[in-house]
């Protein structure tokens, strides 16, 4: 059981099953979230005003994603 507490209101809810979501961005600044859902993953924009909360809009279903491992070293 989880419940949310929201400003004057309680949402007691059950947890179906966790969502993973990756918080991705370009070298341009944009900003995506790729949503893992029920082994399907669907990929949203995301958009932000200067102090606005940030909105998501829906672009597609993800076929396939690549990884590219990079690993740098820290000189200490």
């Amino acid at each position: 059981m989880v419940t949310l507490y929201i400003a004057d209101e309680k949402i007691e809810c059950a947890e179906v099953k966790p969502i993973k979501l990756t918080m991705l961005i370009t070298g341009n600044g944009e900003e995506y979230l790729l949503v893992h859902d029920w082994g399907r993953q669907h990929l949203f924009a995301v958009q932000r005003g200067k102090g606005e909360q940030p909105e998501f809009v829906y672009i597609d279903k993800v076929i396939r994603v690549e990884e590219e491992t990079q690993y740098r070293r820290i000189a200490k």
